[in-house]
């Protein structure tokens, strides 16, 4: 660990001509699980960042730009690979960490693909229009399954029951596939079927993880769910002072970014930290809005806009944030085969960044 942070502090210092530290006061706000409701604002001030410089060409901070037709889609390492959601095509795309480069595009087992994820042995999508889960070979892209979703117990209008699965995760032996809808279907990843159906309501899932024998949801304003995975059971929600819409996993933490709900507030997000076995928020950092978000060695890495493109922020617990302001609009983010991934949100590009010239 200490020799990463001291390679991560020289590459600071390398772009110091180009990298800006917004350092930003933390709001410590430890909570227990309650009940939902909505977020109760703080009343802590907190100084507008700095003016970022002129931005740096990607190709003065970026080890590797790949054409992958990702326009927007997610992006997710696992089984050694990093795997784009190339949804302008229909595709998943498989890249090699190794040598930087698109080894396969595998059909994405249907018209409008929306969530991905790798476990189980397989790629995991997910279809709304049909209300299915595809599951993938990730050697060969062929269909090893296609998993129906069933109406679900409570009807959204009369008459429509129907799930619309947007999101996917893979954990706790079963995929955990949520809808905007208010609820999250488990997957039993042997058999291939459907085994509970978790009810939500009102919260509205945003994003999904799995972790410390539990499933996390996003819920926006009612906070992060959690869904106990050894009995199917949601046993309550954490109240936060922002709006969950981005949760990652890392190091025994959950990472959970959005919109802040604070007005008082000047800086447009926050990303709060919460400790994965007891649910207990350790703190509540202000950021730009947040768009993408990795856990990495103990830190978060949180893409947000930027005035004239984007930025590239790095939390760390035992440090202050660090922001480096880059040139293309940043979005999805991922971490793993040595590097972080990161994709241009308006374009079609993923680019590679080495972790030692990271801003922290």
């Amino acid at each position: 660990m200490a020799s990463q942070r001291d390679g991560l502090r020289i590459g600071a210092a390398v772009l110091g001509a180009v990298a800006v530290l917004a350092i930003a006061g933390r709001i410590t706000s430890p909570q227990a699980p309650a009940p939902r409701s909505q977020p109760t604002p703080t009343t802590t001030t907190i100084a507008a960042p700095p003016q970022h410089p002129a931005l740096p060409d990607p190709d003065r901070w970026a080890t590797a730009q790949l054409e992958v037709g990702h326009s927007g889609g997610p992006l997710v390492f696992g089984a050694g690979s990093l795997w784009v959601g190339a949804w302008r095509d229909r595709q998943v795309a498989r890249v090699d960490p190794r040598s930087n480069r698109v080894v396969a595009r595998f059909p994405a087992g249907g018209q409008n693909p929306a969530g991905l994820a790798v476990g189980a042995g397989t790629i995991w999508v997910t279809h709304p229009d049909t209300d299915e889960v595809v599951r993938l070979d990730p050697g060969t892209g062929r269909v090893v399954a296609r998993i129906k979703l069933g109406p679900l117990p409570f009807q959204v209008a009369p008459g429509d029951r129907r799930f619309l699965p947007s999101l996917v995760a893979v954990g706790a032996g079963a995929g955990w596939v949520a809808t905007g809808r208010g609820a999250v279907a488990r997957i039993d990843a042997a058999s291939n079927r459907v085994v509970a159906v978790i009810t939500l309501l009102p919260g509205r899932p945003a994003d999904i993880a799995v972790a410390g024998g539990s499933v996390w949801v996003a819920a926006g304003g009612d906070g992060l769910a959690r869904i106990e995975a050894a009995t199917n059971r949601l046993v309550g929600t954490i109240r936060l002072d922002l709006y969950a819409e981005r949760v990652a996993v890392g190091g025994g933490a959950l990472w959970v970014g959005g919109p802040t709900t604070d007005p008082i507030v000047e800086i447009a997000g926050a990303v709060a930290r919460i400790d994965a076995a007891t649910g207990r928020v350790r703190e509540t950092v202000p950021t730009g809005l947040p768009i993408g978000l990795a856990a990495a060695a103990g830190a978060v890495l949180v893409t947000e806009p930027d005035t004239v493109g984007g930025a590239l922020e790095c939390i760390d617990p035992e440090r202050l944030p660090a922001t480096m302001t880059l040139q293309p609009a940043l979005g999805e983010l991922a971490v793993g085969g040595g590097a972080v991934w990161v994709a241009d949100r308006r374009g079609s590009l993923v680019y590679r960044l080495d972790p030692d010239r990271l801003p922290c």
